[in-house]
């Protein structure tokens, strides 16, 4: 930041921050081989796209993350509605998130922003619990 006058500043995004595309490809790589190998997990992927999958996700943190890609985050219900995303299983890939960007020494104020995106969004994901 420079105090010269006349000087313009720019606020750094955390997608900067974390080294941008290649630091959020990272991210999701690594984020997929954790839920491809959990037990209570993998089946949700059975038969999906993974490159797509990992492409719009790719977007999604780069968005949440303030990088230049958009995401309609309006679009999660409907394209999780078939999957039945249960709270418990949601919890745990958040959780692994979490970790990922904790792996990646993603400052923490970061990965708790990240969090509450994530908890922000969980209504349009998850199921409802049966009355």
């Amino acid at each position: 930041m420079s105090d010269s006058p006349g000087a313009t500043t720019t606020a750094t995004s955390a997608y900067e921050l974390i080294g941008g595309a290649p630091s959020v490809r990272e991210a999701v790589d690594r984020l997929y081989t954790y839920l491809l190998a959990d037990e209570q997990l993998r089946e949700y992927f059975d038969g999906v796209d993974l490159p797509r999958l990992k492409g719009h996700m790719a977007m999604l943190l780069s968005h949440v993350l303030g990088g230049p890609a958009t995401y309609p985050v309006e679009h999660l219900g409907s394209a999780h509605a078939r999957l039945s995303v249960s709270p418990a299983h949601y919890e745990r890939v958040v959780q692994y998130a979490a970790g990922v960007l904790f792996e990646l020494h993603v400052p923490m104020d970061i990965i708790l922003n990240v969090g509450q995106v994530l908890a922000s969004v969980q209504p349009l994901i998850v199921r409802p619990a049966a009355a």
